[in-house]
């Protein structure tokens, strides 16, 4: 642990261009995101990690089903895919905001580094319902989809309350944090240049993203 906060700037770098570049093979794989609505629609993955009710995934899942064969499988292909390449995403997108509240709280008060302690380490928790989370999503797509139980689906929607608002609330606090220690001036010097490091990768990600990519439209 020692070596990994002695080197935290660096690890930052190597986590975010792993985020990125997985984000960026998931943003691809989710142009084929199709389901039969009446006629064919676009759905995305928070459509799966966020149902209004048990019959929301079912409906959609059905619906991947009754798409033409060929558009079918592009879809199921692609949703499973980016299920798996999610498994890549996950210590990269939490280890990031895990070393960033812990460099944080390296800089705080007792307190303060008490507070960022919790968030980071929160990060595996998260992790956890993630994992959790893609291996029920797998294990649900099927053309025999049937409806969970409500106590299933209420621990399934628990499990995204805890993903989602511990792990916003490290990168909201985190930011913010490393915004204070900027505009103060409570900074080292010598990690500009992984700061330099990291807008360039984003600016990678931003220019991969306007590259011209069109998925096949589904035959109705």
């Amino acid at each position: 642990m020692t070596i990994l906060l002695t080197d935290a700037w660096c690890w930052l770098c190597i986590s975010m261009a792993i985020f990125l570049l997985t984000a960026f093979i998931m943003g691809r794989q989710s142009r084929y995101f199709y389901t039969m609505d009446v006629v064919p629609r676009q759905f995305s993955i928070m459509d799966l990690e966020l149902p209004s009710c048990q019959k929301e995934m079912v409906n959609l899942i059905k619906g991947i089903y009754a798409m033409p064969p060929a558009n079918r499988q592009l879809t199921l292909r692609a949703l499973r895919g980016q299920l798996w390449v999610d498994f890549l995403f996950m210590p990269a997108a939490y280890g990031s905001i895990f070393l960033v509240c812990m460099k944080v709280a390296s800089k705080m008060n007792p307190a303060g580094m008490v507070l960022f302690h919790i968030l980071a380490w929160l990060q595996l928790l998260c992790w956890l319902c993630d994992i959790i989370e893609n291996i029920y999503l797998l294990q649900k797509i099927g053309p025999n989809i049937s409806e969970s139980t409500k106590m299933v689906h209420r621990a399934y929607q628990a499990l995204e309350m805890i993903k989602w608002g511990f792990s916003l609330l490290g990168i909201v606090c985190g930011l913010s944090a490393l915004l204070f220690f900027w505009v103060t001036g409570n900074f080292d010097v010598s990690s500009l240049h992984y700061l330099l490091i990291i807008v360039g990768e984003i600016v990678i990600f931003m220019v991969l993203q306007k590259l011209p990519f069109r998925a096949p439209i589904p035959a109705t």
